[in-house]
């Protein structure tokens, strides 16, 4: 059958669509068997691990749709859709073995560039390849940042505070502060860990490319939050 490119993501892979299937490079024995349980859960909101191809490619379903950068291309109610949609993964993977003693297994990037929209609402998660044991804070901190906090793209602070309050009321109950702690935690980490890849010569010049664009965009959303850390904290004490 005909492969096509398929575009968005946030990584240098590339990734095909096949028929109703996706293709992309073997990902981990791990990533396989948390969809497999998500799937054996009923949980909505990821591909079906389908196994390995011909060419030793991970198997997924296709789900149609596309991903958003900017909050012009979201309905209403995407934001709490979004915090519900990760609740939902961390509620299914608490106590179990895959979480290894953890609070639950992570998706690890749950950015809206991870997230397959319709009609401008989130419907699944895509992208597994960086799930693990781990907090429910540091991934819902990860999505509260890439979905809410957006430097460029002329979205007002005002808005951005309600959008997170939507993210984290769709989520449930967390702690103003602690939340906001979480965005920055995982901009820190994202800039520790490009600064990394960037000095590694032995990577290639488009990963390297990458993390440095990582690194800027990290930064720029960690001055914005602390900037305007009083607005964030407010919006979130807002009583519902």
């Amino acid at each position: 059958m005909t492969e096509v490119d398929l575009p968005g993501g946030n990584n240098t892979e590339t990734v095909v669509r096949v028929g109703d299937t996706v293709r992309r490079s073997r990902g981990s024995d791990f990533a396989a068997q948390v969809l497999r349980h998500l799937e054996c859960a009923g949980y909505p909101y990821a591909p079906r691990y389908l196994g390995v191809d011909e060419k030793g490619r991970d198997i997924l379903t296709f789900i149609p749709g596309h991903t958003t950068d900017h909050p012009s291309q979201r309905a209403d109610g995407a934001y709490r859709l979004a915090g519900s949609m990760l609740r939902a993964l961390h509620d299914v993977t608490a106590g179990h073995p895959l979480a290894g003693g953890e609070d639950c297994v992570m998706h690890g990037d749950p950015g809206p560039f991870n997230a397959i929209v319709q009609d401008g609402l989130p419907v699944a998660f895509i992208d597994w390849s960086g799930c693990r044991p781990g907090g429910r804070l540091d991934d819902l901190g990860y999505l509260a940042w890439t979905w809410c906090v957006q430097e460029s793209g002329g979205v007002p602070v005002a808005a951005q505070a309600a959008h997170l309050r939507e993210a984290r009321d769709g989520y449930g109950d967390v702690d103003a502060v602690d939340l906001v702690e979480a965005m920055v935690r995982r901009q820190e980490h994202i800039i520790a860990a490009e600064q990394l890849n960037l000095r590694d010569t032995a990577l290639s010049e488009t990963r390297r490319r990458h993390a440095r664009t990582a690194i800027d965009w990290a930064t720029g959303a960690r001055a914005l939050v602390r900037r305007h850390e009083a607005t964030f904290v407010a919006a979130l004490r807002e009583s519902r």
